[in-house]
């Protein structure tokens, strides 16, 4: 090839070039409008539907699984524990022995109330009989004390006739000294009658006072005798319930004072959920209230429980009160193991629910923003329970309705909107 041909090659690739560079900028000013246009979509945002569902509010803590009926039981009277009857892990019946204590002292003070109160049935017995006998010879005293004052009503008649009698000369003096001695005679009997009536008063008030003293005095003996049967009960260790014995805690041989425990019994096939709930939770909760509770040792199932019993003191250091729960069923956990229990303190069904992060306030009242045509509607709402998450709308929205939740700082009433990447799909 000559240089006259590469030459004419050489400014032809040129002119090609240049054309091709001409016609691309001419291209690029042509696309710059609607760049432009593409970049006036508005803010983008991420939205989320107004759906109808359950809702619940729901606080989450640890709890303790603890047998039912947990207690301590304890001898009401010190010392020497003589006989076990049982062991750890055995089942009891209520009522059954458990342990029994030296009684030799304790029977013998019983024997000594006994022998006291039959001493004092006697007295009393006495004492009665005394009156008796005192209320009979007052009887006899009355009657010889009417006796007595007939006699010397008579005889007083009598003397005051005869003494007229005397005076006139009508009757012999002998006669009228006859008639003055019987007259003081029967004075005479009379006064010793009363005397004898007033001794017989005497001896009923004393035979009174004795039969109350002896009355009283069998009734401390009866106490005392009571109190020895008790205390010689009180030997006898005997369960309160049907349980299980889950921990022993004498020995035979062992001295124990009273009050100090000798065994911890349950109803090991019954199990509560101990739980400290906090002072602002516990005001939605009460007797009744569901929960869920769920542990490593249930296989991740979720059991149903529900509160049974609200502590009446509150921990002033940690602000918490024992709630108990009672499951509904007899599950396979072991005393003392975490679990974690949901409170459902509130439940509504079939309700308007949006997401907590796309409710703002504007004017002091709950807002959020419709997203309609694109763009985005400030719309106020009024709302009820929230857990934080989610929140129930009463009014202002329907189901099916699209708002924002992201940007909401970015957006202003029919503020222009597109969907972003991330929801469109777009990584």
């Amino acid at each position: 090839m000559n240089k006259k041909i590469k030459m004419g090659l050489t400014i032809l690739l040129i002119i090609v070039i240049g054309a091709g560079a001409l016609i691309f900028i001419r291209q690029l000013k042509n696309r710059e409008p609607q760049v432009a246009e593409e970049k006036d979509l508005g803010a983008a945002v991420e939205t989320a539907k107004v759906e109808k569902d359950d809702f619940e509010i729901i606080y989450n803590y640890s709890g303790t699984a603890e047998y039912a009926g947990k207690r301590k039981i304890s001898a009401q009277i010190g010392g020497e524990i003589t006989n076990i009857y049982v062991k750890e892990g055995q089942k009891v019946e209520k009522g059954d022995l458990l342990a029994k204590i030296d009684d030799q002292e304790l029977k013998n003070n019983f024997a000594s109330a006994e022998t006291a109160v039959r001493e004092a049935e006697i007295a009393l017995k006495k004492a009665k009989l005394a009156k008796e006998i005192s209320r009979n010879n007052l009887a006899e005293s009355k009657a010889a004390l009417k006796e007595a004052e007939s006699n010397y009503s008579q005889w007083q008649s009598d003397y005051e006739r005869d003494k007229k009698l005397f005076q006139k000369n009508a009757i012999a003096e002998a006669k009228f000294e006859q008639t003055k001695t019987q007259f003081q005679k029967a004075a005479a009997q009379l006064e010793r009658v009363k005397a004898a009536l007033g001794s017989t008063e005497k001896s009923v008030e004393i035979a009174g006072l004795d039969v109350e003293a002896a009355a009283e005095k069998l009734k401390k003996v009866k106490n005392e005798l009571e109190n020895a049967q008790l205390k010689l009960k009180d030997t006898e260790i005997r369960s309160p319930i049907s349980a299980e014995i889950i921990n022993e805690f004498a020995e035979v041989g062992e001295v124990k004072a009273a009050g100090q425990p000798l065994f911890e019994i349950a109803e090991s096939d019954r199990v509560e959920i101990k739980v400290q709930v906090g002072m602002n939770d516990l005001r939605k909760l009460e007797v009744g209230t569901k929960a869920l509770i769920s542990s490593p040792a249930l296989e991740q199932k979720e059991v149903e429980a529900a509160i049974s019993e609200i502590g009446s003191i509150a921990d002033p250091k940690s602000r918490t009160t024992e709630v108990t729960l009672e499951l509904t069923d007899r599950i396979n956990l072991k005393d003392g193991a975490f679990v974690s229990v949901a409170l459902i303190a509130e439940r509504l069904t079939d309700v308007l629910i949006v997401p907590e992060k796309a409710i703002f306030n504007y004017q002091a009242a709950p807002h959020v923003y419709l997203i309609k045509d694109g763009r985005a509607v400030r719309q106020k709402i009024e709302t009820a329970a929230t857990n934080g998450y989610q929140t129930v709308v009463t009014s202002f929205l329907s189901e099916g309705d699209q708002i924002a939740v992201t940007n909401l700082n970015d957006l202003q009433d029919k503020t222009k909107v597109y969907l972003s990447e991330q929801e469109n799909g777009d990584d």
